[in-house]
């Protein structure tokens, strides 16, 4: 839930200091130079012989407009495949930015929606105060689909207690499908103490069934998620995750319940987990990666590695 700029490794091909990186980066509107941002970020992995073939770039903020255009037109310039990962409306200057980059002979760029709930309040409960309507993130990815930009719909955080409810899932399912989009993926999601205290402020749009579940799933006292008793001082930064057992079967039923809606799965890195991001879905796929590829550190260095 941290607004501070950070990496993160979102996937892997291959292995040793030969192998390629899927890499999410956050948070850089505050750097006075977001290509030379980049540059670091990237030079770190490379000078130890790695590639970065994927960036994502999480776009939290509408503030994050600015930094998340410049990003990708540097990236997309040196043959990285780009995924925008947004929870807000997406700015004409950002869009333009990534029809460019879909345009380039390289790796292209992918668009993913961040949806929690179908109802506003929960959405924002989850996904924090920024984050714009269900509504409003599909209706631009109509527009977006016409520009002939890969959309994805991306369900999560998923959480049993509020997504495993009678109306907890299938709505959300539903407004996707009418705005003709057809491939999502989902993500089952750790629970915040900051969510918590979210969750209990829109908590007259869950059941007590359902709170009380969730409660069970995390091991978060459940008079807390009723608002009988405030989060301890403690719990505060806490993170609560659930079982991979209950991860898997959670899941497992949400992932059936999508298809049986007439919705592609896409697992994330394909279903080898290979960390290559949708590589069927931007122009060229892989291979297009590994044709535009520039290295920040030189071409020759990566001379005869294989992606």
């Amino acid at each position: 839930m941290s607004n501070e700029h950070g990496v993160k490794t979102l996937g892997k091909v291959g292995s040793g200091d030969s192998a390629s990186l899927h890499l999410a980066i956050w948070g850089l509107a505050e750097k006075s130079s977001v290509p030379a941002a980049l540059e670091e970020i990237l030079a770190a992995r490379e000078s130890r012989g790695l590639r970065v073939p994927v960036v994502t770039l999480l776009m939290r903020h509408r503030k994050d407009g600015k930094w998340v255009e410049r990003a990708v037109r540097w990236l997309s310039a040196r043959g990285r495949r780009v995924v925008v990962r947004t929870r807000v409306v997406l700015p004409r200057e950002l869009v333009n930015a990534l029809v460019d980059a879909h345009g380039l002979e390289g790796a292209g760029a992918v668009v993913e929606l961040e949806l929690a709930h179908h109802k506003l309040s929960v959405q924002r409960a989850l996904l924090g105060p920024q984050a714009e309507s269900p509504s409003a993130l599909l209706l631009q990815a109509q527009h977006l689909e016409t520009l002939e930009l890969p959309v994805i719909a991306r369900l999560a955080p998923l959480m049993p207690g509020i997504h495993d409810q009678g109306n907890g899932f299938m709505p959300l399912l539903r407004t996707v499908a009418a705005a003709d989009l057809d491939r999502v993926v989902l993500e089952v999601g750790r629970l915040h103490g900051a969510q918590v205290t979210k969750i209990v402020d829109v908590s007259r749009e869950l059941s007590a069934a359902g709170l009380l579940e969730l409660g069970r799933a995390y091991a978060v006292d459940a008079m807390v998620l009723l608002g009988a008793a405030p989060l301890p001082e403690g719990q505060r930064e806490s993170v609560f995750r659930l079982r991979p057992r209950r991860t898997r079967a959670l899941l497992h039923g949400l992932e059936s319940l999508a298809r049986e809606a007439g919705l592609e799965v896409v697992r994330e890195g394909g279903a080898g987990g290979d960390g290559l991001a949708y590589a069927g879905l931007a122009r060229g796929g892989a291979e297009a990666i590994a044709a535009g590829y520039e290295s920040v550190m030189g071409r020759d260095l990566f001379e005869g590695l294989e992606l």
